[in-house]
């Protein structure tokens, strides 16, 4: 994996910032941190993958197209640069279009008159296929294809975009309407619920509960992937960590797929877990194991 690949959101949320603030990207990596909410919205866990790395900077909505592509004009004017939040539906450079509703941030790197450079540097071997980078000029009215309303989506994929600020929840535009990024629109609650804070202590509570629960490693086993990229990236001048950390990512998705065909794969998903907190050593391997048992309600 190149040194700078990273998740979907990050790999260009970390372009856009940099941008105008070169330390934007160290002060990411170091902010590269695994929590986990427990009680979450509809019981379902939230993964929070960084600190905030740009506490102004949040989500605008708009029902009509008209008024988000003026309100990107105008961002575009003073930043020379904006990010919009697509659906993976509709790109075709995406494993995924045509095939599932997926939210994606992609960056509006120039601007021609009525045409705009749209740019994903994203670039990832997915379960769907392989995603390479894009680079292409749009008009609005193809723009307005690609940056289509998202529909509801399920609390997976909601608590995603929520969190996806790093920090506590972000205020997230209701469906139906377009959605981009601007600095100035941060709108942030307080942490609400009950976290386990800290990589180690997160891993040990994964461990447990996906070890014993294959519907739940199947349900976050993409949750644990973008954690393994972002650590993957923390820990780029350590092999032996960061391998742990790609291996873990590995397991957990042929475990996923054991699962779905009814064969669990508890002592894969354990051992992928117990190599990271050796991996990290101490005080990191020296979390507690988080108590979880079969059937566990969250």
């Amino acid at each position: 994996m190149p040194a700078e690949a990273l998740s979907c959101y990050t790999t260009n949320l970390k372009e856009h910032l940099r941008l105008t603030d070169p330390a934007a990207e160290r002060r990411l990596a170091a902010g590269f941190t695994l929590s986990v909410r427990r009680d979450g919205l509809d019981d379902t866990l939230a993964f929070s993958h960084h600190e905030r790395v740009a506490p102004d900077f949040g989500y605008r909505g708009a029902r009509r197209w008209e008024d988000a592509v003026s309100a990107l004009r105008g961002e575009f004017a003073r930043r020379g640069d904006v990010l919009v939040v697509a659906n993976c539906r509709n790109l075709p450079w995406s494993p995924s279009h045509l095939v599932r509703d997926v939210p994606h941030w992609l960056r509006l790197a120039a601007r021609d008159g009525g045409r705009w450079l749209v740019v994903d540097d994203f670039d990832a071997l997915l379960p769907e296929g392989h995603q390479s980078p894009h680079r292409g000029w749009a008009d609005e009215g193809e723009l307005r294809v690609l940056l289509a309303p998202l529909p509801g989506l399920d609390t997976v994929l909601h608590q995603r975009d929520v969190y996806a600020l790093g920090g506590g929840p972000a205020w997230v535009p209701d469906p139906g309407s377009h959605r981009w990024l601007e600095h100035g629109a941060g709108r942030f609650d307080p942490c609400p619920g009950r976290w386990v804070r800290g990589t180690a202590a997160s891993l040990a509570l994964l461990r447990d509960l996906l070890a014993c629960e294959p519907r739940a490693l199947v349900r976050y086993a993409e949750d644990l992937w973008a954690a393994a990229r972002h650590h993957q990236y923390l820990h780029r001048a350590e092999p032996a960590t960061a391998a742990a950390w790609g291996e873990l990512s590995r397991s957990l998705r042929y475990a996923a797929q054991s699962a779905a065909r009814g064969r669990p794969r508890a002592s894969l998903v354990r051992t992928a877990f117990d190599r990271i907190l050796t991996a990290l050593g101490p005080p990191e391997a020296a979390a507690r194991p988080a108590a979880v048992s079969a059937g566990a309600a969250w």
